[in-house]
């Protein structure tokens, strides 16, 4: 299982887990407003503590991909592609937490320091109860654009990226441009975009009209890749390091520091 679905929305486990974590704060705090003896400053230190994780988790992110949020600023924003530090989160809330202490807050900061803990339990157990899913890459055939054989279980020990994508699903639409580039200069990853449920050309067309290239595309007319790994979605990106093992997997729109590192990693 690759994502978790809930009714039409699919979620990363990963992401499911952070939703998870803050839903549990919210929830806990809500109970302690309604059945304990909450401190009257409750609701407005809840609500910074909140900013204070979000703010603080996509902070520590774009600081670690900074030359890149650097040449496109108003990337920041886009935080449905994803892009949390959970270090630097739980840090910017531990300091919210000591600067209530130092308020002379201190039962209004014992209360949300559980509610903290408790929601850090729930994100975790997330992440334990919905493992990443460990995969080797299948010993599969598609067809390129250019007509050869795209055999993705024969790396021959070079890590291997499969982005399954369509013509008509637009944050597709939205990255292919970003992960081509990104792959042309990674030639020691090979990156196959295996087309999901169209046919050749209906495919070329498009890319022709957006000036893409047409190198490490290959056909999947019956989508049968989505069914081989198990991916509820598009778009779906899965990244297998050398020996052939998955190593991570990104359901949606990626952004250009997530799909960097990614690579970066698996190199």
């Amino acid at each position: 299982m690759t994502g978790i679905s809930l009714g039409p929305i699919v979620l990363s486990v990963d992401r499911f887990a952070f939703i998870a974590g803050i839903t549990a704060f919210l929830v806990l705090v809500a109970l302690i407003r309604r059945f304990g003896q909450p401190p009257a400053t409750l609701d407005a230190w809840a609500t910074r503590l909140l900013v204070l994780g979000l703010v603080g988790g996509r902070l520590g992110h774009v600081a670690l991909h900074l030359d890149i949020y650097a040449q496109a600023p108003l990337s920041v924003l886009a935080i449905w592609q994803g892009g949390f530090s959970a270090a630097a989160g739980f840090g910017a809330v531990a300091a919210g937490l000591g600067w209530m202490a130092l308020r002379w807050q201190g039962h209004a900061a014992g209360v949300l320091l559980g509610a903290v803990m408790a929601a850090a339990l729930v994100w975790q157990g997330s992440l334990m109860a919905f493992p990443a899913p460990r995969l080797d890459l299948p010993d599969v055939t598609f067809a390129a654009l250019d007509g050869r054989d795209v055999a993705l279980g024969q790396s021959q020990g070079r890590p291997v990226v499969v982005n399954l994508w369509a013509t008509w699903c637009p944050p597709c639409r939205r990255e292919l441009p970003m992960m081509m580039e990104l792959a042309e200069n990674t030639p020691d990853v090979d990156v196959v975009f295996l087309n999901q449920g169209e046919f050749g050309p209906a495919i070329r067309a498009y890319l022709h009209d957006e000036g893409l290239s047409t190198d490490r595309v290959a056909l999947d007319p019956e989508a049968t890749a989505m069914a081989l790994f198990d991916t509820p979605g598009l778009p779906a990106t899965l990244f297998f390091s050398s020996s052939g093992q998955m190593e991570g997997v990104h359901l949606g729109e990626i952004s250009r520091a997530a799909f960097r590192s990614q690579l970066q990693a698996l190199r």
